[in-house]
């Protein structure tokens, strides 16, 4: 567990970073010091982004394999992410930020859906 980096992980984040910048969706931050750290922020419309990984937490797609040892340990470790996840969302949309979450196995099969996913809220909200 010690080798899984919490930032810049090539199936999530490093993935959606470049297809960003091949949509030419711009405006973007990385990590701001916001709840939860989103992995992508809009200021100007206030909105963060977090791509999850399915594993971590807890995505019911099937790539959410369950670990073989200390198969207990792992659910406790997950359930805590979920309620975490929840508990920022919360925190942001009070603070009037609106928030996209981003599965890694969507990212994966429809990239595009990604994009324009965030595409639209990004533009909804300029013209807010």
């Amino acid at each position: 567990m010690a080798r899984v980096r919490g930032v810049e992980n090539k199936t999530t984040e490093q993935r959606l970073k470049a297809l960003l910048r091949a949509a030419r969706l711009t405006g973007w931050r990385r990590h701001q010091s916001l709840p939860g750290k989103p992995d992508f922020v809009w200021y100007a419309v206030k909105l963060a982004v977090f791509v999850d990984g399915c594993f971590w937490h807890g995505h019911d797609c099937g790539r959410n394999v369950t670990p073989r040892t200390n198969v207990n340990a792992w659910r406790e470790k997950i359930n805590r992410n979920r309620a975490r996840d929840r508990r920022v969302d919360r925190a942001l949309r009070r603070n009037g930020w609106r928030v996209v979450r981003i599965w890694e196995c969507a990212l994966a099969k429809t990239p595009e859906r990604c994009v324009a996913r965030i595409r639209r809220w990004v533009e909804s909200g300029r013209s807010a």
